[in-house]
């Protein structure tokens, strides 16, 4: 939780990707987006259907996940796959979690890190020598660890919130009535070009967030609209509708482009004292 404490979520529809004809163009935006969502810790990115277009969840899903993997987790948890193939080429995300290999002798009790649970019951968390977890685990599983002792090298699971201030994004499948009723974030902000421009929602906007403690930004599509995906009751079911850009001088607002922008606003107000 990066921005004073609150909870974020962006929600993406599955047609995202729309505007881009290929697979390197497509990861290529997917790279921005998840540096976006870095940059201001956003916790979780939403991808729900678009209904009046086929989408692509499985590559936005698998590519924004790749990234937020650590380097050196990657190998085990995503085998080779072609929708895969230019995600090597995007800039590291340099998150908290994404720690380099270490040699044990530079292991120090109480580190956090990420790794993937091994048959033997030991935690590959990026060391010379794997420590042995003290709780049950699956095999093959993604978890948050504490270091608990170095000899013998033994790590605690930790739950993931509490690995610190901010420790990366979750990617979740929405249906698109889930992302409006979801009731773990109270203030919902859907962007639209027929929304109120966003200058005159400021200071109502900004006494939100200084009580909210979730808070999620939904966005539309390439070619489509959120009154267009999600229907003209939109303003009634979210609490508030906004333009973050009612002068553009472009045609379009790219989505990336959106969630860069409304981030940063979110980001300013927030900080600011009540």
């Amino acid at each position: 939780m990066a921005l004073l404490g609150k909870r974020i979520a962006i929600s993406l529809p599955d047609t995202v990707l729309e505007d881009k004809e290929s697979l390197r163009e497509k990861t290529a935006k997917l790279g921005v987006i998840a540096r976006a969502c870095a940059i201001y810790g956003v916790d979780i990115i939403e991808v729900f259907g678009d209904p009046k277009e086929k989408g692509e969840e499985k590559v936005v899903r698998k590519v924004l996940e790749y990234l937020e993997t650590p380097q050196y987790l990657r190998k085990r948890l995503f085998p080779l796959d072609e929708e895969l193939r230019y995600a090597g080429m995007l800039p590291p995300l340099r998150i908290p979690s994404h720690k380099a290999r270490i040699p044990a002798e530079r292991l120090a009790i109480g580190e956090v890190r990420e790794g993937v649970v091994n048959a033997d019951g030991t935690v590959d968390i990026g060391l010379e020598v794997a420590p042995k977890l003290r709780q049950k685990s699956p095999p093959g599983r993604r978890v948050t660890v504490r270091v608990a002792s170095l000899k013998p090298p033994l790590a605690d699971l930790l739950p993931k919130e509490r690995a610190g201030p901010y420790w990366g994004y979750s990617v979740e499948a929405k249906a698109t009535a889930e992302v409006l009723s979801d009731p773990r974030f109270g203030l919902k902000i859907a962007t639209s070009r027929f929304g109120t421009p966003i200058a005159d929602e400021l200071g109502r906007l900004g006494s939100s967030l200084q009580s909210a403690q979730g808070v999620k930004l939904i966005f539309g599509s390439p070619s489509s609209g959120l009154f267009d995906i999600m229907g003209r009751d939109l303003p009634r079911r979210v609490d508030y509708v906004v333009n973050l850009f009612p002068e553009q001088q472009v045609e379009t607002v790219r989505t990336e482009e959106a969630i860069l922008v409304s981030l940063g606003i979110v980001g300013l107000l927030s900080s600011q004292k009540a």
